[in-house]
């Protein structure tokens, strides 16, 4: 119903509302009035007249009463007089234009209440579904929050057991470690090297006559008398591979009686399976000698036996030749620094940090601490040795024929010790202390390598990024009443009074300006600057953001890299311009961290050297270097800050290029060992199956030496690649 509509009926209402008393008015009158006809002549008052309060209609009314009853709305505007409602059904029912309008109206009324409960219902839905959604959504994000709270807390769990399963190995390891001389440790160590080396070559000179011997047989091509031709003549055959195993067993005694030593103190490692391997291959040898018939087996695994020897001692060799280039490096130092891999649990971060060597042991104990190889070799070798001798015993006494179990054995034993976990460190070692050695550095061996292969930053002071020289006065502006000379001498004294390396830069270029010494008492360190006194003087040396921050007004130095500003007695006093240049080696370290995905804490005590600045002057992403306040930086540069960690490596020389060396040869050397007892460990499991079931299928054929040989020779390849990636 419009607005027009409602108006009338209102108006309608006050109408019938208003009627005076019926004695003013007669009922033809009233019908006129009500139908809208002009009425007669009037006989009252006007319409809205003022209300009249008196007594009820008299009798005369009583003909109105006889209508139907009506019931008109209630008064709004006024009181009606009693005879009113009497005269108002006289007219509605011959109003069709009021009846429609109520009829309207309730229609309306009904159509809102309608209309309005669909809204409340549709309301009242979307605040359930909309509080279901944001319900959901505190959920999610309550979750996503307690994600990296529970994956930092795990990541801290394991980092911490790590640390403390390291702790108690190297405090397990301590008491059969015995620290040695370093100047006498690097003249043995090279002769034991040179001495493996000649050594070395004689058993690959019988391992290749053993092979020759074994493989001239199936190739006719091959020249072969008949006097040593196992076919021909087994026995001499066979007893020619005797002797020149035992000639190997003589020249690699060392790494046989190791083997067997390390087995009966139960302790089984890479030269156990080498030596069980050997003796395998001569009890083979001797079953043969003995009963001769054998399904088709008639050459024992000699060479490959010798071959394995060979590969023992070439390990060994590079280990010492390794070795005796880190004691080298110690013994011709006269200061060195140590590398400690430091898990630091208030940042949650694994670092590498420069600190003194408090003592020199710390790290020849760790030159002499059992490496990676070792250590899984201890787990391996026992595995491998329970896994050959039951194999062995179920594919001979298995199949009723206990004769085979020699053969079995040996050849069981042959592929479960690869040549590349033979040779899984000593190459790669080697490789890897040459060229430290010649960067004025030493590495602690393999465990210590993969400690700082897992470093997530590291810790860079200003004397790293910009060693000495490498800061240069561009200009000095005074904008005071102190002249250029003052100026200078007051900035030298403060720098070089808090120990900075722009100190030393400063006072270089005061003496070249003739100007005078002087001496700084009172020195506070604040963030961006130094305070302190010169002479009587206050004295206040920073960057342009502590003079905003101390409300003074700085000119703009466009043109220069660096600006530092100096305030006497809260005046500003001049401007003094820099250049910080990167050295080319640290230019080449610092992007040699980027490749290697490490990030740079800046400890640096140099107001100047910022983040940003970093980042800009060695051309590095944003967010690549991260600088603690003046506290966290004060803690970074204790000397104590890795006081317990065992050193990982040591230098002879400052800067961040023999550092980031290392940290780079360690990543080389962890990865390549890493990979090598991958393949390796794969290999000899495998090819242990393989072996395993071609001796039970009594596939003698599947089995001659060559095959033996090609297959340790195989898996040996992509371990010489790996081990040449450390050159």
């Amino acid at each position: 119903m419009d607005k027009k509509d409602e108006f009338n009926l209102d108006e309608f209402k006050d109408l019938l509302n208003d009627v005076p008393d019926a004695g003013d008015f007669d009922l033809e009158s009233i019908i006129a009035e009500v139908e809208g006809r002009a009425p007669a002549e009037p006989k009252a008052e006007p319409v809205h007249s003022k209300p009249v309060h008196s007594e009820p209609a008299p009798a005369a009314a009583e003909p109105v009463r006889e209508q139907p009853p009506v019931k008109t709305a209630p008064k709004t505007k006024s009181k009606a007089a009693p005879a009113a409602p009497a005269a108002a059904p006289e007219a509605e029912p011959e109003d069709p234009r009021a009846a429609r309008i109520a009829a309207r109206e309730a229609k309306a009324a009904e159509h809102e209440q309608k209309a309005a409960e669909k809204r409340a219902e549709k309301r009242a839905k979307r605040e359930e579904k909309l509080a279901e959604r944001e319900e959901k959504q505190a959920e999610k994000a309550a979750k996503a929050a307690a994600a990296p709270q529970k994956e930092k807390a795990e990541r801290v769990s394991r980092k911490q057991a790590r640390a403390a399963r390291i702790a108690a190995e190297q405090e397990e390891e301590n008491e059969d470690i015995e620290v040695l001389d370093p100047d006498q440790s690097f003249r043995v160590f090279r002769r034991r090297s040179r001495g493996l080396n000649a050594r070395s070559i004689l058993v690959l000179l019988l391992a290749a006559a053993a092979a020759y011997l074994s493989l001239a047989p199936s190739f006719t091509q091959l020249p072969l008398p008949s006097v040593v031709d196992i076919v021909v003549n087994p026995t001499l055959g066979i007893g020619s591979l005797l002797v020149l195993q035992i000639l190997a067993i003589l020249i690699g005694v060392d790494i046989f009686s190791l083997g067997f030593s390390e087995l009966f103190h139960g302790r089984p490692c890479r030269e156990t399976l080498v030596s069980v391997a050997i003796v395998a291959a001569i009890l083979h040898s001797v079953s043969l000698l003995v009963f001769p018939e054998q399904n088709g087996v008639t050459t024992p695994y000699i060479a490959a036996s010798i071959l394995m020897l060979y590969a023992m001692m070439r390990e060994d060799r590079g280990r010492y030749a390794a070795r005796a280039r880190s004691y080298k490096a110690v013994a011709q130092a006269d200061r060195l620094l140590a590398v400690y891999s430091h898990y630091d649990d208030i940042d949650d971060a694994c670092r590498a940090a420069k600190g003194p060597l408090f003592n020199k042991n710390d790290f020849l104990t760790e030159l002499e601490r059992p490496d990676t190889v070792d250590r899984f070799s201890m787990i391996y070798a026992p595995l491998a040795l329970a896994l050959s001798i039951i194999f062995a015993l179920v594919s001979s006494l298995g199949r009723g024929e206990p004769v085979r179990f020699f053969w079995a054995f040996s050849s069981i034993t042959i592929v479960a010790a690869p040549i590349g976990l033979l040779c899984a460190f000593g190459a790669g070692y080697k490789n890897i202390a040459r060229r430290l050695l010649a960067s004025g550095a030493a590495l602690a061996g393999a465990r210590q390598a993969n400690l700082l292969r897992g470093t997530e930053e590291v810790v860079l002071a200003e004397n790293d990024l910009f060693p000495t020289g490498s800061i240069e006065l561009e200009s000095i502006k005074a904008v005071g009443q102190l002249d250029e000379t003052r100026i200078l001498s007051c900035a030298a004294a403060l720098a070089d009074a808090a120990g900075l390396e722009l100190g030393r830069a400063l006072s270089e270029a005061a003496r070249a300006h003739s100007a005078l010494p002087l001496t700084a008492h009172d020195l506070r360190v604040v963030d961006g600057g130094l305070t302190g006194h010169v002479g009587s003087s206050y004295m206040v040396l920073g960057t342009g953001a502590l003079m905003v921050n101390m409300g003074v007004t700085i000119p703009a130095e466009r043109d220069s890299q660096v600006a530092m500003y100096l305030l006497a007695d809260n005046q500003l006093a001049g401007v003094i311009t820099l250049h910080y240049l990167p050295t080319k080696n640290t230019y080449k370290a610092m992007r040699l961290m980027r490749r290697m995905h490490m990030n740079a804490v800046i400890a640096a005590r140099d107001f100047n050297v910022s983040p940003a600045m970093v980042e800009e002057e060695f051309d590095l992403r944003r967010g690549f270097a991260d600088q603690p306040d003046p506290a966290g930086v004060a803690r970074l540069l204790d000397p104590r800050y890795a006081k317990g960690d065992a050193p990982a490596a040591v230098l002879t020389r400052e800067g961040a290029g023999p550092f980031m060396q290392v940290l780079r040869c360690a990543d080389k050397l962890a990865g390549a060992v890493r990979s090598a007892l991958t393949l390796s460990t794969f290999a000899g499991l495998f090819g242990m199956l393989i072996v395993f079931y071609l001796v039970f299928q009594n596939q003698a054929a599947a089995l001659p030496v060559q095959h033996l040989l090609l297959y340790l020779l195989i898996w040996y390849i992509p371990v010489f690649v790996i081990n040449q990636q450390t050159h």
